[in-house]
């Protein structure tokens, strides 16, 4: 894969010493390259509405923290979708060896079932995998800001 031209995915008025504003960069390469998928689906529906320009930096910008609890063996966290649009929060909470996964919309779509429960493992996989993954990806896509 060829790497994007700066201009055509960097940001103006904002600083790249600042984390969010690099997330935002990368993010919005990934969109505009169309060769990088964040998709997401559950609690009823199959795709949520999500891209990579807003959604994914949303997320990612949560992961590191997510992380660092569940490599502490915590799995009581919260993952929040707060763009306009999706709004909706996903609460984890231990529950015995399994992790209660709830979903809470602030929209009128509404999730059925509300709550999935699923291995601790699982849960840890899925967050480093994503974190991984959008270092990797961005790696080859964004040479000149990662």
């Amino acid at each position: 894969m060829e790497s994007i031209p700066e201009t055509e995915y960097l940001i103006p008025d904002l600083e790249l010493d600042d984390e969010v504003a690099i997330l935002m960069c990368i993010c919005t390469a990934f969109e505009i390259s169309q060769s990088v998928s964040f998709v997401v689906g559950g609690f009823g529906q199959d795709n949520w509405p999500v891209d990579c320009r807003t959604d994914l930096c949303t997320v990612i910008e949560q992961v590191p923290d997510i992380l660092g609890k569940t490599r502490a063996g915590i799995y009581s966290f919260e993952l929040d979708f707060y763009e306009q649009g999706i709004e909706r929060r996903l609460l984890f909470k231990e529950d015995t060896n399994l992790v209660k996964v709830t979903c809470i919309s602030r929209t009128k779509w509404e999730p059925h079932p509300s709550s999935v429960f699923m291995e601790k493992t699982v849960v840890s996989k899925i967050f480093e995998e994503i974190y991984s993954d959008f270092w990797d990806l961005s790696a080859v896509l964004c040479k000149g800001i990662t």
